[in-house]
């Protein structure tokens, strides 16, 4: 019988889920070469949203439609790769650097931190893919 803890829910990621073996071999390439041209966990402080998006529309651009797999600046790094780098470093400077935020457009009021609210959506789809049954 398991034990008491594994029978209570408690609404918290489920990290086992995560393909830490994609994420690795994808992720890890774009943030060495991040140390290698600037210093560790530079990413950290933040970047523009649209040095962002401009790198990762280029990112996909070459993969998509110019079906280059892997960047030659830096031959370890897949493109796929480098565009999930901007996606998150985006995502950490919007969530922590709202000042870097410069989207065209109105500036919505910032509510206090989207993950809850955006983990709590994804089990409510979850739990409506009949899928998953």
């Amino acid at each position: 019988m398991p034990a008491p803890k594994n029978n209570v829910k408690e609404n918290k990621p489920r990290m086992s889920e995560l393909p830490l073996d994609v994420l690795a071999k994808m992720l890890c390439p774009a943030y060495a070469e991040g140390t290698d041209k600037y210093y560790r966990n530079s990413w950290r402080e933040g970047f523009k949203t649209s040095d962002m998006m401009d790198a990762l529309l280029r990112h996909l651009d070459k993969f998509y439609y110019q079906r280059e797999d892997y960047d030659p600046e830096c031959p370890k790094k897949s493109h796929l790769g480098a565009a999930m780098f901007c996606l998150i470093a985006m995502y950490h400077s919007w969530e922590n650097y709202p000042e870097l935020d410069d989207r065209p457009g109105e500036k919505k009021k910032k509510i206090k931190s989207r993950l809850p609210r955006m983990l709590s959506l994804t089990k409510y789809s979850l739990k409506k893919l009949t899928l998953w049954k």
